[in-house]
């Protein structure tokens, strides 16, 4: 049977980081898939540049939603989609050429009905890798606990499974995409792991913010989880959307960039 793919990225002012997915989208070596772009009610040109695309991905729809709401903008995508299944994915991730290809194989041999993969950060430096460990290392923690928790970055999720629950709670500004998982699992449908890195991840917001402050935001979600079972449905400080990445440096990226400098200097002492 043949597996159709509908992917689908919820934007709002993305129109710097929103080319780099299509590119690699376009990119793919397996090329039967559309991808649906739900914007927010960007202020930026976000959706003209989604639109510049069409003639790299003919099967390219570029929806508008009337007010960011990730959990809203999913469900209008799912909405219109034609596939059987849908991978959603964050506007500043990057998947790799043979992502598709090897999703393809991952689903005919282990028949799931939802599932993630691997990633790693978009710079080599030290610090992100460890983000890229340790968030790793909690959703593999948190599938042996019993809390299986996917990242919106990339979730994969077979058509009739999405619909079974509904689709993601659109009272979820934050944790969205655990509580679908959540819900999911609580069906039936058991969370795999693509245990490849298939996509790239920007860890932008820890370099825009104070690295220790958005540590410790996804701390509080990440002990939310494994203790509770839950996730908030907001949170205080987090960023939604691409236009403070846009703007210029100010005092803030200097003490992220500061921070980091001394991060790197303690790890390359630990490592080398």
């Amino acid at each position: 049977m043949a597996i159709h793919y509908s992917i689908i990225i919820p934007t709002l002012n993305e129109e710097k980081f929103l080319p780099k997915l299509l590119t690699s989208l376009a990119a793919q070596t397996r090329r039967d898939f559309e991808v649906i772009v739900a914007d927010g009610a960007s202020r930026d040109k976000t959706r003209v540049v989604a639109q510049s695309f069409k003639g790299k991905l003919p099967k390219l729809t570029v929806l508008s939603v009337p007010y960011p709401n990730v959990s809203k903008q999913r469900n209008a995508g799912a909405e219109i989609a034609k596939g059987s299944w849908f991978i959603f994915l964050d506007a500043d991730s990057i998947l790799l050429p043979y992502t598709l290809e090897r999703s393809d194989a991952f689903i005919r041999g282990k028949k799931p009905s939802l599932f993630t993969t691997w990633f790693r950060s978009d710079t080599e430096n030290p610090s992100d890798a460890l983000v890229t460990l340790l968030t790793d290392m909690f959703i593999e923690a948190a599938l042996l606990l019993h809390r299986p928790a996917t990242q919106g970055t990339f979730m994969a999720v077979s058509r009739s499974a999405f619909l079974s629950v509904h689709g993601f709670d659109e009272r979820h500004m934050f944790g969205e995409d655990y509580d679908l998982t959540k819900r999911l699992t609580q069906k039936g449908n058991k969370l795999h792991i693509l245990r490849e890195t298939l996509y790239v991840y920007s860890l932008r917001r820890l370099r825009y913010q104070k690295t220790l402050k958005t540590l410790q935001l996804y701390a509080r979600s990440v002990f939310s989880v494994l203790l509770t079972n839950k996730t908030p449905r907001s949170m205080p400080g987090y960023i939604m959307g691409g236009a403070p990445y846009n703007q210029k440096k100010d005092r803030r990226q200097s003490v992220a960039r500061q921070f980091n400098k001394k991060f790197r200097a303690f790890m390359r002492e630990v490592f080398e």
